[in-house]
């Protein structure tokens, strides 16, 4: 049950160490399902035609199948898991309307202007998604803040750039930053109204769930075994049946354990990442922590993005020290140091632990702001769209119907992403060794002094 959070764990253990640093614990320590289960997809147990098979059903594979199904083509999902259960449930939960880099555009053809004309005009996709399916996700748009000590040129500069692109961004003093977060600690930062939040795990089982309204078949508990060629066709073979397809879209994150295609295994910079939430706050306290419910981050660190729940819940993530992912208190305990800091009324409040959990994600690029996702072509007809690193929530249900609309349309180069083909990463695993051992813990000593 989705209701024995923290609390199983706090007790007795029940998970090895192991599952913690490979972000595998079983998606109800996460904080976002509720405790009446989403729907339960039935394992495929036939062998079965269709047009497009995709494979797994996270933010981008639910949204290829919904678009897909939405333009009349019939369309098979599998998970091997159920919807949400992997990266894409484990996420903090914000909705970043922007770029953090724009330098990888750089590779892309005009200097990837079609990709940023795309990413600005469907910046809305997840509210427009749960408005036009009635999807009950908690997603709302309260505004984004980053917020920072000191004037930042380089937040003005990004405020300047992303105005011109059609974005409503206020450059907001400490006086408003006070009446919004509640705290005095935060001198400067920008509002993009256009942030927001969302529960990752209710909105990929939301679309999920419209996919299979609008005609999709979706299957659960179905692992891929193989993915083979049969004339001009593929067949994609689970534990008990299989698909036979012209076409197929793999949407898995990191690809790891799957044998099918194993080039894909080594295209990204794998990095743990931790979440916490805490037991549902009383409205007094809340009014006195971010009153104005916007997601909030911490420029230039980004330690600890902080979302209220529609449960009163305080949701942030963070990123654990190398072989200590599954030390819950140790982090919570950072977090509640934070908090007391910027929110002095919390230090006599009781806020406790309700959730904690891991999750992996797969960045495309070694430098953390810079990771794009990719689309890979496999083999003829056989597609990879992964790699989203952190920025699944907003751009994987956005690459999604980009990818689906340019298969329906018979030219998937049209999609905004290029075409590459898989390509190994060098050394891959020193990033999450530069990022868990150097750069986050000299960003929390730095946070500690009030020096950032």
């Amino acid at each position: 049950m989705a209701w024995k959070k923290y609390a199983d764990l706090h007790g007795a253990p029940v998970l090895a160490k192991k599952f913690y640093e490979a972000g595998t614990v079983p998606i109800n320590y996460s904080a976002w399902p509720l405790e009446q289960p989403a729907t339960q997809y039935a394992a495929l147990k036939a062998d079965i035609d269709t047009d497009v098979v995709v494979i797994g059903a996270g933010l981008a594979g639910s949204s290829v199948a919904l678009h897909l199904a939405e333009r009349g083509i019939a369309t098979v999902l599998l998970e091997g898991d159920q919807p949400g259960a992997g990266a894409s449930g484990r996420n903090a939960g914000h909705i970043q309307p922007y770029l953090s880099s724009l330098e990888p555009l750089q590779n892309f053809a005009g200097g990837g202007r079609k990709f940023l004309n795309y990413f600005t005009s469907n910046r809305n996709i997840i509210v427009d998604l749960c408005q036009k399916y009635s999807i009950a996700a908690d997603v709302h748009q309260p505004g984004m803040i980053d917020a920072a000590k000191k004037p930042s040129a380089e937040l003005e500069n990004k405020a300047k750039f992303w105005q011109a692109q059609g974005y409503k961004i206020d450059i907001i003093g400490a006086e408003t930053l006070q009446s919004m977060l509640g705290t005095d600690l935060y001198q400067y930062g920008l509002l993009w109204h256009e942030g927001g939040q969302v529960n990752p795990y209710l909105f990929t089982n939301g679309m999920a769930s419209v996919a299979l309204n609008l005609g999709a078949q979706v299957y659960g508990d179905s692992p891929v075994m193989a993915c083979e060629p049969v004339g001009s066709n593929w067949r994609v073979r689970t534990a008990n049946g299989s698909v036979t397809a012209s076409q197929v879209v793999i949407c898995t994150s990191g690809h790891k354990g799957n044998a099918f295609f194993p080039e894909l295994q080594n295209t990204h910079y794998p990095l743990v990442a931790c979440g916490m939430a805490t037991r549902p706050l009383p409205a007094e306290l809340l009014a006195s922590i971010n009153p104005s419910r916007s997601v909030f981050t911490q420029y230039p660190t980004g330690l600890f993005p902080i979302v209220i729940d529609e449960r009163n819940r305080l949701i942030t993530a963070t990123i654990p020290g190398m072989y200590s992912a599954q030390n819950a208190e140790k982090y919570f305990a950072y977090f509640l140091r934070y908090l007391h800091r910027t929110f002095p009324i919390t230090r006599n409040a009781n806020i406790t632990l309700e959730s904690y959990w891991t999750g992996m994600t797969a960045n495309s690029s070694h430098h953390y702001d810079k990771c794009y996702p990719k689309l890979y072509q496999v083999a003829k007809g056989v597609y990879g769209l992964m790699n989203f690193g952190s920025w699944g929530n907003l751009q994987g249900p956005m690459m999604g119907m980009s990818l689906a609309h340019a298969i329906a349309d018979g030219r998937v180069d049209d999609c905004v992403l290029p075409i590459e083909r898989p390509q190994a990463v060098r050394f891959p695993s020193l990033f999450e060794t530069k990022i868990r051992r150097t750069l986050i813990p000299i960003a929390r000593i730095a946070d500690h002094f009030n020096l950032a």
